[in-house]
């Protein structure tokens, strides 16, 4: 730890434990009991048998959890990775990546990265499932699900607003409005708008590079007639303008020296500071009725996105050397790459959740989903280093997808006795998927059709693939404050095709889905009359049918070229750690601990044997651990917060290259916030990533060379909040 970043954290957590005097009103004595809906009802955590974590709108607000990346520093077996704003990965686990964690948004799947831009603003809670989903939350949930509740409008008048400006030009307002228009009908709206100057340099340009300016806005109307009916209609849009991320030569090649810049947020770079474009929009309506037989549910949503992005992904000035001779050498490789993306959703769900006498409760439903999307990417590159003469191109892929979704399930839990239950639950899915890729331009690799060189191609092709997915379970409430349970659950993540690829046969060819099979047991417990909560959880996963890229035969007396399909199974194992604890007034110690072990059992890829590998993206160790001390006096509250996370190395590919390894990274995070004891107003200094640690987020191989990017650097500000 750096002693700048130690004494700066132990700066704010001494400022918190100096309010500890004489306290004038009472303060949380017991954790926070949390509800949530992991299983398609409401429950105490504490009583859910899957590994879920869930944090209330209070303690997003209050931990200054504003995006993924703050979310995932606190979620054990949790990693982000984004290549671009709107091309997230998240892993659970060990996997996901390209899929396999499922983002949903009062119910609503979001079935485009982009789609899952949510703002942190009018909350009502966050719940992470790990593990696979299949039976409630279906398909591409293998590694889990993240899902987010907005805050519901009711028959109390709430107004929230909060003002904050930071370093970097951060300028940030946010405001709730929510409250009844009638008897039977509750409205909200919530607007955010925020924008911050660039993270890096550019001194090509002599800009900043990775600013960004946002504004969303959600609004809901809630009709109420009677008890038996709750019906809401969401609308949301938000829209993000930004210069593209920075890519920085963060390892050299052995022949590349002299080609990175002297500092990882600044130097030269193309003279395009490229953009990171992203607008979403979508409708949703979200009826409940309570009849005789039990509770109907529909969920029917409509949802828009668009994605622009332009970077230069090797981060390099791009200009003939003085030294012709060198430029044999790997000097100035260039890749600039652009992506536009549309796409349109549909989807439907229904559920009938009843209770049949007093020991057996289950729910039932159906599903469908549509979603229409167009992607155009496009590369320039421009290599120095493969003769007397630059060799530069550009070549394109654009590429249609339609896939249409079916599914139905089931899930049943009966009561052996008063403390034992038994839980069983299936689902059948059904996926279409239709697919066009057209391959046009220069590709400094050249396109192929079964190894034949040509110009170019157009491949379309279709394919449909159906999959169970059962799940099981027993626990057991040992007693009012332990409850222990066993699951085995299946996940699959849907086939389907390669956007872009040098051979056409890849295209025409689709790629199976990956399923996982998961083992877990868990413990929830709670001591001390609710002054400690302590959560563990152990898993094996089976993981078969991995989707990756491998060297494939394609036709006789042809050499094998690299395609996209399904190959090799791997094991993960580990187990999860959480605890909470209050054990004097106002004192409150959070935390989690992660091991996860990984291991590629058979993979081959042309002639390289991946057996003994590690999945990428997934760290053997995660630890996180925060506290916060709030006191009264003089008529005044102030909390005091400190959190600090670590995370060890993980490799971001399946190829464990050293040049793609992410080393250990550790973070603090501290926060200040007073105002008038019951007030409606706070104040808040606050700073992130105190230690200005270089924390990468992507980092990827191109002949030698390992570029990458980064989270944000040390970032502070000053919050004002209002709350009535």
């Amino acid at each position: 730890m750096k002693k700048s970043t130690f004494n700066t954290a132990s700066a704010i957590a001494l400022a918190a434990a100096a309010l500890a005097g004489p306290a004038v009103a009472q303060q949380a004595t017991a954790v926070e009991e949390v509800i949530v809906t992991a299983q398609r009802s409401s429950q105490n955590l504490q009583q859910v048998p899957l590994a879920v974590t869930g944090y209330s709108g209070a303690f997003l607000e209050k931990s200054k959890i504003e995006d993924f990346n703050d979310l995932r520093t606190r979620t054990p077996s949790l990693t982000f990775e984004q290549f671009a704003p709107g091309q997230p990965r998240y892993t659970i686990r060990g996997i996901g990546g390209g899929g396999g964690v499922a983002v949903f948004v009062d119910d609503v799947y979001m079935g485009q990265p982009s789609m899952s831009s949510v703002e942190f603003v009018d909350l009502e809670r966050v719940e992470v499932l790990r593990g696979p989903q299949g039976t409630l939350f279906g398909r591409n949930a293998t590694g889990g699900a993240i899902a987010f509740f907005t805050e519901k409008p009711g028959s109390d008048y709430r107004v929230k607003a909060k003002a904050t400006v930071g370093n970097y030009d951060l300028k940030s307002l946010s405001a709730l409005i929510s409250g009844p228009v009638s008897d039977v009908l509750s409205a909200k709206i919530s607007v955010i708008a925020r924008e911050h100057s660039g993270y890096a340099f550019n001194e090509t340009t002599g800009r900043d590079i990775e600013d960004e300016t946002l504004a969303a806005a959600r609004a809901a109307l809630r009709f109420r007639p009677n008890d038996d009916w709750d019906i809401q209609l969401n609308i949301d849009g938000s829209t993000r303008r930004g210069t593209a991320p920075w890519w920085d030569l963060m390892i050299e090649a052995p022949k590349s020296a002299g080609k990175s810049n002297p500092e990882p947020r600044r130097g030269r770079n193309h003279p395009d500071d490229g953009y990171a474009d992203i607008d979403n929009a979508g409708v949703s309506l979200n009826a409940n009725w309570d009849s005789p037989i039990g509770t109907f549910t529909s969920i029917t949503a409509f949802r828009n996105t668009q994605s622009h992005n332009r970077a230069n992904t090797t981060g390099l000035l791009v200009a003939p050397l003085s030294d012709v001779a060198n430029r044999r050498v790997n000097f100035h490789t260039l890749f600039i790459q652009q992506a536009d993306q549309k796409a349109e959703q549909f989807s439907q769900e229904l559920r009938l959740a009843a209770d049949l006498g007093d020991r057996f409760k289950w729910i039932g439903g159906l599903y469908y989903y549509q979603d229409d999307g167009v992607a155009n990417r496009l590369t320039d590159y421009r290599f120095y280093s493969f003769g007397p003469t630059p060799v530069d191109g550009r070549y394109a892929y654009a590429s249609t997808n339609e896939t249409k979704a079916f599914a139905a399930f089931m899930s049943g839990t009966f009561a052996l006795t008063e403390q034992l239950k038994l839980q069983a639950g299936i689902r059948w899915s059904h996926d279409e998927k239709d697919h066009t890729t057209v391959a046009s331009g220069k590709n400094f690799s050249g396109f192929r059709d079964g190894g034949v060189s040509v110009p170019g191609y157009s491949a379309a092709s279709s394919a449909d693939w159906s999959a169970w997915t059962p799940t099981a379970s027993i626990n057991y409430q040992v007693t009012p404050d332990v409850f222990v349970y066993g699951t085995i659950s299946r996940g699959f993540k849907s086939g389907g095709f390669s956007d872009g690829d040098s051979e056409k046969q890849s295209i025409l060819r689709p790629f199976n889905p990956e399923f996982v099979w998961n083992y877990e047991t868990g413990a929830r417990t709670e001591w001390f009359d609710r002054r400690l909560r302590v959560n563990a959880t152990a898993f094996y996963m089976d993981y078969t049918d991995l989707q990756v890229s491998v060297f494939t035969q394609l036709a006789p007396n042809l050499p094998a070229v690299l395609v996209s399909g399904n190959a090799g199974k791997a094991k993960i194992k580990g187990f999860e750690l959480e605890w909470n604890a209050v054990p004097i007034e106002g004192l409150n110690l959070y935390g989690n601990y992660t091991r996860t072990e990984s291991e590629i059992s058979a993979l081959i890829s042309g002639a390289n044997n991946l057996a003994g590998k590690k999945i990428p993206r997934a760290p053997e160790n995660k630890f996180f651990m925060g506290a916060s001390l709030a006191r009264d006096f003089g008529g005044m509250t102030a909390t005091g917060r400190v959190d600090y996370t670590y995370q060890s190395d993980y490799f971001s590919s399946i190829n464990n290259v050293p040049s793609e390894r992410v080393l250990a990274q550790e973070n603090w995070d501290a926060g200040l916030t007073m105002g008038p004891a019951g007030g409606a107003w706070s104040v808040e200094v606050w700073g992130k990533n105190l230690a200005n640690e270089l924390h990468v987020v992507s980092i990827s191989d191109i002949l030698g060379d390992a570029f990458a990017n980064y989270a944000p650097p040390r970032t502070y500000g000053v919050t004002l909040s209002y709350r009535h």
